[in-house]
């Protein structure tokens, strides 16, 4: 492994902590704007993840896959957590 290879392992790493620390606090807790919250969390820590990955294995789709990913992620999240936030009301 070159040294690239091995700094892209050690942010992979510190990134799937936080996603599974995320994770464990969305299983806990009650409030459900922290677990809006919390799913964007994990969800921007899978598309990195994903994206870093990418760096080293070269894929055929992988950067239309994280581009796709981060506009259904822009959009998406901010609009549910509105709806969150007003509790349905329009």
């Amino acid at each position: 492994m070159t040294p690239f290879e091995w700094i892209l392992a050690a942010c992979i790493a510190v990134m799937a902590v936080s996603l599974l620390s995320g994770l464990v606090l969305v299983l806990r807790t009650d409030d459900v704007l922290t677990r809006a919250v919390l799913s964007d969390l994990v969800f921007y820590a899978m598309i990195c993840i994903f994206l870093t990955w990418t760096l080293t294995n070269p894929t055929s789709i992988g950067y239309e896959v994280a581009l796709l990913a981060a506009i259904a992620g822009g959009v998406l999240p901010t609009l549910s957590m509105a709806r969150i936030i007003s509790k349905g009301r329009r």
